[in-house]
């Protein structure tokens, strides 16, 4: 797994509503790592948590404060939006 392909899984993310949809109902990071594998992206856990602390570390209160489940995490961490 790199961090490119967890980055061109929350690309595909970004831009399918569905998709977003089941990571914003992820109950927890395997089930983040099953609906990428899913989709055709191999993505572990220690890349994902890795890659998730560096990103939150820099992040806000009021970004934090957003952040209701894995998917929205590692939406905000790879910066994938709603709004995107």
């Amino acid at each position: 797994m790199s961090v490119a392909d967890l980055q061109a899984f929350l690309g595909k993310v970004a831009k399918d509503e569905a998709l977003r949809d089941q990571l914003h109902g992820a109950a927890g990071l395997d089930a983040v790592i099953s609906l990428a594998s899913q989709n055709g992206h191999s993505v572990d856990k220690p890349a994902v948590l890795r890659a998730h602390g560096q990103a939150l570390a820099s992040a806000s209160d009021q970004q934090l404060s957003g952040i209701n489940s894995w998917g929205d995490a590692l939406m905000h961490a790879f910066g994938a939006t709603d709004a995107d």
